[in-house]
């Protein structure tokens, strides 16, 4: 198999639900407040119930998703593609693909993508309906 990034795989890939659509195609958005930023969903709240969200989500070089906080839900993220680092409540956490790294409801934080784009998996829970 030809070495790809996951960053490419997730450009081509699907997603499956046992009580939905089956293999609908991902579909990419960017995010209207952040320039640089798109994501896919892979399981919206609508799917859901509410209980969790998922998302891939790409940050171009250069970008960030800028310092925020969620209100009431948890948010877990892995780093698929990308080293950048991670603001949290103030502190620098630099990453690499394959870190993980888990923000409690009303914490500040922000991702901000270096000299390469960043792909990571988003999940909230609970996620909105």
């Amino acid at each position: 198999m030809e070495n790809q990034s996951i960053a490419r795989l997730m450009e081509e890939g699907a997603a499956f639900f046992s009580a939905g659509e089956a293999g609908r195609r991902l579909t990419w958005y960017t995010n209207p407040a952040w320039t640089g930023v798109s994501l896919a969903d892979l399981a919206p709240g609508a799917d859901t119930k509410g209980s969790f969200t998922s998302h891939f989500v790409r940050i171009r070089k250069g970008c960030e998703v800028p310092d925020h906080l969620h209100e009431s839900q948890w948010e877990w993220n892995v780093i698929l593609d990308g080293h950048a680092k991670m603001v949290l409540d103030g502190r620098e956490i630099p990453f690499k693909p394959g870190d993980t790294f888990t923000t409690p409801p009303g914490v500040r934080h922000a991702v901000v993508a270096g000299k390469e784009d960043v792909a990571l998996l988003a999940v909230f829970v609970p996620g909105p309906a």
